[in-house]
């Protein structure tokens, strides 16, 4: 028991998309085990997105997610563009391929949370939480205010040399550190320049550098596009989306809208769940995001959910399950490949989606690949970079 009545029962640190999805998990999931009741929570540094930025979070999902209100295109016919202007179409069964508005969803998930009593808004940033003697403090950054409860999620985005060094709890193998760069425009046609039922997933056309780069192309209707540049190596800088713009409307003339960019570091080293007695790490701290393919909503929609029946069942959040040992090993390898081979591993992404039954590829990138699927992906991929990869 704690010695003094915290503030809350639970604090989320963090009100992105972990944060949200455990937060309302926690206050609508009915109560099983005995003397339970659904918790307080104090939920911290819900910040809004910087002005003039969208984001738009992209998944591959074979069942509704959580995300579906705000979904705003959905896909089941994806096509390929290799470096040589070669078209590939892929037509999926069970699987789409969805965009959602993030903003929107946040917004709309912050005002649903933020309505029930139970919950409080911490609207300043938290500087660091941590065990106290008799539950988890956190505190406030800029200022002395500190706040307790029993239990912690730490959802805060970890620094790549966080990544790299295992939060600093152990000595890591350390992976190459490759970056995921992006920047993206939404696109305005004055005439019809797409598809609406295609999604161009993978386009090398548009991109001749020295790193693995590749642009998407997400058409909401015939005229409106998200046209995403992305790279990955180990500059920072943000590729240029004009090139993918320029072939993705031709001549047409069109009016830029809402941009969209960022990094996200690329690293296998496995993260820490546990963080103390009472902190459990969550999102991308948690390491609940695939670091080969950086999907994440299906993978941190049931973190959630296995997060609030561990407390409901057990009294605690950390009867959650582990990530299994094969697909660390698995992700280990394939950032090395991608390191050493750079612009050469065009042909290894490709072959994902010309060598294997999709349902296989699309399991195994969403991070829920079985046995089966592992090895039709494996038996699919060009041997020589995995190999080298391996070797060294």
């Amino acid at each position: 028991m704690l010695g003094v009545t915290p503030d809350a029962d639970v604090a989320i640190i963090g009100a992105g998309l972990s944060g949200l999805l455990l937060a309302r998990a926690l206050l609508t999931s009915p109560p099983t085990g005995p003397g339970t009741a659904r918790p307080r929570v104090l939920l911290a540094d819900p910040r809004p997105a910087p002005a003039g930025q969208s984001v738009t979070y992209s998944s591959w999902a074979d069942r509704p997610t959580p995300l579906d209100p705000w979904r705003i295109g959905s896909w089941r016919s994806l096509r390929t563009v290799a470096h040589d202007g070669t078209v590939r179409a892929v037509a999926l069964q069970r699987w789409r391929y969805d965009a959602t508005d993030w903003g929107r969803a946040r917004a709309d998930l912050l005002a649903e949370v933020g309505a029930d009593p139970r919950v409080t808004l911490l609207l300043e940033p938290v500087q660091t939480v941590r065990d106290s003697a008799d539950g988890t403090r956190a505190t406030v950054q800029g200022a002395t205010t500190q706040l307790t409860a029993r239990w912690a999620f730490d959802s805060r985005p970890p620094s790549v040399e966080d990544l790299r060094t295992g939060f600093g709890t152990r000595p890591v193998c350390r992976p190459p550190a490759l970056l995921q760069t992006f920047c993206g425009v939404w696109v305005h046609a004055d005439a019809d320049v797409a598809d609406p039922a295609t999604a161009t997933l993978l386009d090398f056309s548009a991109d001749d550098g020295p790193e693995l780069g590749f642009a998407y192309v997400l058409p909401v209707s015939a005229r409106t596009l998200m046209v995403m540049a992305v790279r990955m190596g180990t500059c920072p800088d943000l590729p240029d989306p004009m090139p993918a713009i320029a072939r993705a409307v031709g001549a047409t003339p069109w009016r830029p809208g809402a941009r969209e960019s960022g990094i996200t570091p690329l690293v296998a080293a496995p993260a820490p769940r546990r963080l103390g007695r009472r902190v459990l790490a969550i999102g991308r701290r948690g390491g609940r995001v695939r670091p080969s393919t950086g999907y994440a909503l299906q993978r941190i929609a049931a973190d959630a959910a296995a997060v609030s029946r561990s407390l409901d069942e057990h009294g605690h959040p950390f009867a959650v399950p582990p990530d299994p040992t094969w697909q660390l090993a698995l992700d280990r390898v394939w950032l090395r490949a991608l390191a050493r081979e750079r612009a050469g591993f065009e042909p290894a992404l490709l072959s994902l989606f010309t060598g294997a039954p999709v349902d296989s590829v699309l399991r195994f990138l969403d991070g829920d690949a079985r046995p089966r699927d592992v090895a039709a992906v494996v038996r699919a991929l060009p041997p020589a970079p995995f190999l080298r990869a391996l070797a060294g």
